[in-house]
C-alpha cells in the first residue's frame, strides 16, 4: 500500500502510523521533521517486528503540526 501526501510547508513533527481496529499500533511509517513537497511511504503490510499482519481493516493516522487526517485501508491475504 502506498500512502502519498503533499507538505506545503516544512515541517518538524511529522507522523504516519498504522493501527489496527482495536487501536493497538502495528508500525510507524514516517516520524520526524519533512520538508515540503510531494511524499510516498510504502506499507509492505508488516508489524514493527516484520511479520506479516493478518487480512483485516486497518487504519492510518497522518499528523503534519496542526494538521491530522485518519483513513482506512484493508489488507486482503
Amino acid at each position: 500500500t502506498e500512502i502519498s501526501y503533499f507538505l506545503p510547508l516544512d515541517v518538524s513533527s511529522l507522523t504516519l502510523k498504522v493501527y489496527d481496529v482495536s487501536g493497538k499500533l502495528v508500525k510507524t511509517l514516517a516520524s520526524g521533521a519533512h520538508e515540503s513537497g510531494y511524499h510516498s511511504v510504502v506499507w509492505d503490510g508488516k508489524d514493527e517486528i516484520g511479520l506479516s499482519v493478518s487480512s483485516g481493516v486497518y487504519f492510518y493516522r497522518f499528523k503534519a503540526g496542526d494538521y491530522e487526517e485518519t483513513a482506512r485501508m484493508v489488507i486482503l491475504r
